[in-house]
């Protein structure tokens, strides 16, 4: 342990990002999550005036942010990446080490080292993207768990009315959209029981019942809402020119925040005027045009807000040192603050953060008339159903397709 031993904070610092190297963590992701904040507790050891890392100074800086938070000079979002990376540089100087973060799906489901093999080679063969291999390990522990407390290690013996009644019990417990992906999953996990020639019941037809998923109304972004909102933007200094350029992408191109913090400057073609991006969730290539306000946005900021720096990232941090920005939910929180500052209350799960700016955009392209496969390749869907969550803001159209009351005759003398 290094709190035996005084060690200074520059010293913790690069032994910590050579222990993250040592378990497994790509640099990739220590210099874009975990460089940058440790670098925050390290400026704020300096400007202190502290040399050397101890728990009680780390928890006085805690305590500073979060009289900040409290005062509106900081986002909630920072106090939480400032909490994050605290308990992570206390962990690694009591103990001196650091253990693996990773997800807690399905850790209340216990089950065999078999089955645990089985479920990794499952998601090999598959190739999940990361986010969804949370939930399917999840969904196949819960249903493996299932099975091993009626008494059965191996699936061979596990008869189809057994699959039946966990579906049943399931669907009592859950939603239709969380039911949806639980069938979906386990369909094609028993698709890859049969193709590896595991034994085990036959239920490819029993997952393939159809669910049909609500599709929740949410809210977009209004017009008068989004002039509002860039209106108290000062595009006079450095973070104003980063925050209107970032709200113009989206407005007008529909990108993810997920994929805004990871716009290069390469990735603008300036002579096509268009935006050629992968998108993060889909793993799609897409070029999206640039249009005038967003160039126009682009230009100010790299040229006259930008900090010189050795990224290639487009959006860096307003306050030295000038990293990039690392988490798509500080634009949120960024969106957040130029709504409140225009005076629009905001509700949770309203629709009008900062994702409501695709939603807007989409509405504008349902009443332009454009395509559904054509909103669905701007706004990255695979599935050309997936725009079908749009038509009900295409509210002056829907009105068209209602029916009048002509030829309809009153038998009631009150009705009329």
């Amino acid at each position: 342990a290094m709190n035996e031993n005084r060690v200074t904070i520059n010293e913790l610092a690069t032994k910590m990002v050579d222990e993250l190297r040592r378990i497994g963590y790509s640099e990739e992701t220590i210099w874009r999550n975990y460089h940058p904040k440790i670098r925050m507790v390290v400026n704020y050891y300096e400007r202190a005036g502290i040399t050397f890392y101890s728990l009680k100074s780390t928890d006085e800086m805690l305590k500073l942010y979060e009289e900040r938070c409290e005062r509106g000079e900081i986002t909630n979002h920072y106090l939480r990446q400032m909490r994050s990376i605290a308990l992570r540089m206390n962990e690694f100087f009591v103990t001196g080490t650091l253990r693996i973060l990773a997800s807690k799906h399905g850790t209340i489901y216990k089950i065999s080292a078999d089955h645990e093999n089985l479920i990794d080679r499952f998601i090999a063969e598959k190739k999940y993207k990361e986010n969804t291999c949370d939930d399917v390990r999840w969904v196949v522990r819960k249903y493996l768990y299932y099975l091993e407390q009626k008494g059965h290690m191996t699936l061979e013996d596990v008869s189809v009315e057994e699959v039946r009644t966990f579906i049943l019990e399931t669907a009592a417990d859950v939603k239709a959209s969380s039911l949806h992906n639980i069938l979906l999953y386990l369909k094609f996990f028993h698709m890859f029981l049969k193709d590896s020639d595991i034994p085990a019941p036959d239920c490819v037809e029993l997952f393939s019942y159809k669910v049909y998923r609500d599709m929740p109304i949410q809210s977009y972004v209004t017009d008068e809402e989004f002039k509002r909102i860039i209106d108290e933007i000062d595009r006079e200094d450095m973070p104003g020119k980063r925050d209107y350029a970032m709200i113009q992408i989206t407005a007008t191109t529909g990108l993810r925040a997920c994929d805004v913090v990871r716009l290069k400057l390469k990735d603008i073609d300036w002579r096509k005027g268009e935006i050629h991006i992968t998108q993060k969730k889909t793993g799609r290539e897409v070029s999206l045009p640039l249009v005038r306000e967003t160039a126009e946005a682009l230009q100010d900021y790299i040229l006259n807000g930008r900090p010189h720096s050795e990224y290639d990232e487009l959006f860096l941090r307003a306050l030295p040192p000038y990293y990039p920005i690392s988490d798509a939910s500080s634009i949120g929180d960024m969106f957040k603050r130029y709504q409140r500052k225009a005076g629009l209350s905001r509700q949770a799960l309203d629709g009008k953060g900062y994702h409501g700016l695709r939603r807007r955009l989409a509405k504008k392209l349902l009443v332009s008339g454009t395509p559904s496969t054509s909103i669905a390749q701007i706004l990255g869907h695979d599935d050309v159903n997936s725009v079908r969550q749009y038509l009900c803001l295409n509210t002056s159209n829907i009105k068209e397709c209602a029916l009048d009351f002509s030829g309809i005759e009153v038998q009631r003398k009150e009705l009329m």
